[in-house]
């Protein structure tokens, strides 16, 4: 009978501190941000009519749905045939706190009249501050209402799963 009065609360210990230590360590971020494009320098390609690679970065405003506010940019690549195709860029999103968090998006583009919708996945490669030590992954969704130019504007909706 002690036996088992012993396990009982020892499994339970275990159960509970399992389930604080999981709760610590995630944290879901829901947010916009809206970009501008600072540098965008495409190259034709010349295999097929509208191929080119393109070289941009965005930089801009991030909020959240509590009214909080932070800065965020990205470097990357698009490889895009009239409009349509894959990119690729490193994010850089920094919160009022000094915190960072840095990851990559691989994305998809289709244009939808003069409009760009964008969809993919994140994977979150560090941070600093409350973000130290973080891995983790996502999904984005997103538009720019102007063909891609130094200039046009753009804007994605995260949903950030950050691990530490």
């Amino acid at each position: 009978m002690r036996r088992h009065r012993l396990l009982v609360p020892s499994a339970l210990a275990l159960i509970v501190l399992g389930t604080a230590t999981h709760a610590q360590a995630d944290e879901t971020l829901k947010y916009r941000a809206v970009m501008h494009g600072t540098s965008v320098q495409p190259q034709d390609v010349g295999d097929i009519e509208g191929h080119s690679l393109t070289l941009v970065r965005f930089s801009g405003i991030t909020e959240f749905p509590d009214g909080t506010t932070g800065t965020g940019y990205f470097v990357g690549i698009a490889d895009y045939t009239k409009g349509t195709g894959t990119g690729f860029t490193y994010t850089n999103l920094t919160l009022d706190d000094g915190s960072v968090l840095w990851f990559t998006q691989d994305q998809k583009t289709r244009v939808d009249g003069n409009k760009s919708i964008f969809q993919g996945t994140i994977k979150v490669i560090s941070g600093k501050g409350r973000f130290a030590g973080a891995k983790g992954d996502g999904t984005f969704t997103g538009a720019r209402p102007v063909p891609l130019a130094s200039g046009a504007d753009l804007y994605f909706d995260y949903v950030i799963n950050v691990k530490k």
